[in-house]
C-alpha cells in the first residue's frame, strides 16, 4: 500500500488539541515495518520540523485506489539515504484504517461559493458555506431553488488560510440533499465532491486538519 514518493500528512498530539501540530512529508523508502520519510514540513511555520525519537503520530495518505487511509506511527530514529531521513514505524497494511467519504473531517467554514450545473444552459447560484471536508461541502441560501438531488454541479470557492492568502478551487460535485428556503429558515444544500484529483484531495485533507487545529487553539471547537 505504501509507495516511494507518496505524500504523507502527519498529526502529532492528535488527542490533545493544545499540542496538535500537522506536518507533510514524502516517503523516500520503506521496508516491511519501517517508513523512511523526508524531513517533515510544519504546516503552521512552513519550516522543517525536528521530531524527537518516540514522538507518536497519526499518519494519513491517499492510496493509489484513491481511498484515504490512516495509521498510528512513531518516530524510531534518523538515517542518511542519500539525504537525511526520519524513520517511522509502520504497523503493516492490516493496521490501516480506511476513511469513508462520509467520515472525512468536516470543519466550519463560512465563505461564498458559486454552484453551477453541468448542463447546456447552466443554472448558477451562490451559497454561503457552513462546513467543508475533502468529501464535500454544505451551505445555505435564501433565493429560489435551482437544483435537484443528484444534479451534477461545479463548485467554485476560495479557501482562506491564516495568512490571508486564498486557494482558488473548481471542484466537480453532486447534489446529495437540498431543501428550499421558507419564510422561517434558509435553504440548505449538501454537495459531495466527485472525481477529485489526488493532489487536490491531499491538499483538502491538509487544509481541514490545519483549520481544525487553528479553531481548537482559539477555543472555537
Amino acid at each position: 500500500m505504501i509507495r516511494a514518493g507518496m505524500g504523507l500528512t502527519l498529526e502529532s498530539g492528535h488527542r490533545e488539541p493544545r499540542l496538535q501540530q500537522t506536518y507533510r512529508c514524502k516517503v523516500v523508502e520503506f521496508t516491511e515495518d519501517v517508513i523512511y520519510i523526508s524531513y517533515p514540513l510544519n504546516e503552521e511555520t512552513q519550516r522543517s520540523a525536528f521530531l524527537l525519537k518516540g514522538t507518536k503520530l497519526l499518519a494519513t495518505f491517499i492510496g493509489y485506489d484513491q481511498n484515504v487511509y490512516t495509521f498510528p506511527t512513531e518516530v524510531t530514529g534518523r538515517e542518511i539515504k542519500g539525504m537525511p531521513v526520519v524513520k517511522l514505524f509502520y504497523p503493516g497494511d492490516k493496521k490501516l484504517k480506511s476513511i469513508q467519504r462520509r467520515n472525512f473531517l468536516h470543519v466550519p467554514l463560512t465563505v461564498k461559493a458559486v454552484i453551477e450545473s453541468e448542463q447546456e444552459q447552466p443554472d448558477v447560484m451562490e451559497i454561503m458555506t457552513k462546513n467543508i471536508s475533502a468529501g464535500g461541502v454544505a451551505g445555505s441560501f435564501h433565493h429560489s431553488l435551482l437544483f435537484n438531488e443528484k444534479d451534477s454541479v461545479v463548485v467554485r470557492l476560495s479557501l482562506p488560510n491564516r495568512e490571508g492568502a486564498l486557494q482558488h478551487l473548481e471542484l466537480k460535485g453532486e447534489v446529495v440533499r437540498i431543501t428550499a428556503p421558507t419564510s422561517c429558515k434558509v435553504g440548505q444544500l449538501f454537495i459531495k465532491f466527485m472525481d477529485m484529483e489526488k493532489q487536490t484531495k491531499e491538499m483538502m485533507i491538509r487544509y481541514t486538519l490545519k483549520r481544525q487545529l487553528d479553531l481548537r487553539r482559539k477555543g472555537l471547537l
